[in-house]
């Protein structure tokens, strides 16, 4: 694929996880996908994920622990096999109702036609204070 499809495959993505389509997510990924959002091991999400079951997963811990209320990619960068969507962010941690909101940069880089590495940058201070009891 080349640069602009993959950058429709994310744009693809992110419509279906607005939807909550989590199969249209995870038919869009290897099958030994790494995916990682990086921050402490106090935010749910945080840390390596491998593979299908392993997203499926990530994206679970998504929809227990937080209600997203705006959820913008602004910009995408595409070169090569890696697409970079740099965007923003807001919700509430469900265990304390507290808001947070970052900017992120979320990088994926392409094998086949598939997404087979997902790297997340986000405020992740703000997520864990908003998460804090």
């Amino acid at each position: 694929m080349n640069e602009k499809e993959n950058t429709e495959l994310i744009r693809s993505m992110y419509a279906a996880f607005g939807k909550g389509n989590l199969p249209a997510i995870l038919n869009s990924v290897t099958d030994d996908v790494d995916w990682q959002t990086l921050g402490p091991q106090e935010i749910p999400q945080a840390g390596p994920h491998r593979g299908r079951d392993q997203v499926a997963k990530f994206f679970e811990k998504i929809a227990q622990n937080y209600d997203i209320q705006q959820f913008e990619p602004r910009e995408y960068v595409a070169q090569g096999d890696k697409v970079v969507a740099l965007g923003y962010y807001r919700g509430l941690v469900r265990a304390t109702g507290r808001a947070y909101e970052s900017e992120f940069a979320m990088v994926f880089n392409f094998r086949n036609g598939k997404v087979a590495r997902f790297r997340e940058y986000a405020d992740t201070a703000a997520i864990l204070a908003a998460g804090k009891k």
